[in-house]
């Protein structure tokens, strides 16, 4: 398998459409009303993604009743939780099913105790009035360590576009990569090329590897 890519932040059916003919691992949907990306479960669930393409629910500390409303009316496949408090814990039996990713700074994953509670995490950079959408990269040097110490999946986000990705991937060797307003127009609003040439690069340096790993 190749390199995960999400596009994250989509907030129209128009945009999923495209976005979902690129055929990327998964599209990413926030539902935190202080979001300027924020759109409601109830609208997500009225559109439709292809098959194999996951859905994505990008949460700011939860509780397990909004969590369970989003993911049955939105039908997502991905619980992102963002800014949980220390020792958050969720009840897995009630989210059978569902696969749960934390998004942390490498500086706080370094001092993580809860490796084997989430299936991936994700690196991200830290804005205390936002989450994710930041334009601003997290700290590639860091993130490379945790990526071969950490024993479970990484995404990488922050500041990625088509023009870095593939030299992120280089350096950090993530599992997967995440981008929201390396690929916008505004915030809300996709620029399809931009999200066509980010999954190209993605691609093309997945296709340089595998040919160099004959």
């Amino acid at each position: 398998m190749g390199t995960f890519v999400k596009i994250c932040g989509i907030c129209s059916e128009g945009d999923l459409g495209q976005i979902s003919a690129l055929r990327p691992d998964a599209v990413g949907f926030v539902q935190w009303p202080k979001s300027k990306r924020y759109v409601d479960p109830e609208r997500v669930g009225q559109w439709e993604t292809p098959a194999g393409i996951k859905r994505v629910g990008v949460f700011v500390c939860p509780n397990e009743t909004e969590l369970a409303h989003a993911a049955q009316y939105a039908r997502l496949d991905v619980l992102q939780i963002h800014k949980a408090p220390d020792h958050w814990e969720l009840d897995r039996e009630l989210f059978k099913g569902l696969e749960v990713w934390r998004a942390l700074r490498p500086e706080e994953l370094y001092h993580s105790e809860s490796w084997f509670e989430f299936d991936r995490y994700l690196l991200d950079s830290y804005d205390p009035k936002t989450v994710g959408g930041t334009g601003i990269t997290c700290d590639w040097e860091k993130a490379k360590i945790l990526v071969k110490s950490a024993g479970k999946p990484i995404l990488l986000a922050g500041g990625l576009n088509p023009q870095n990705v593939a030299e992120a991937i280089r350096q950090v060797k993530p599992w997967g990569v995440d981008v929201s307003s390396g690929v916008e127009i505004e915030p809300g609003v996709k620029d399809i090329e931009k999200v066509a040439a980010f999954i190209a690069s993605v691609r093309e340096l997945d296709r340089q590897s595998a040919i160099g790993n004959q």
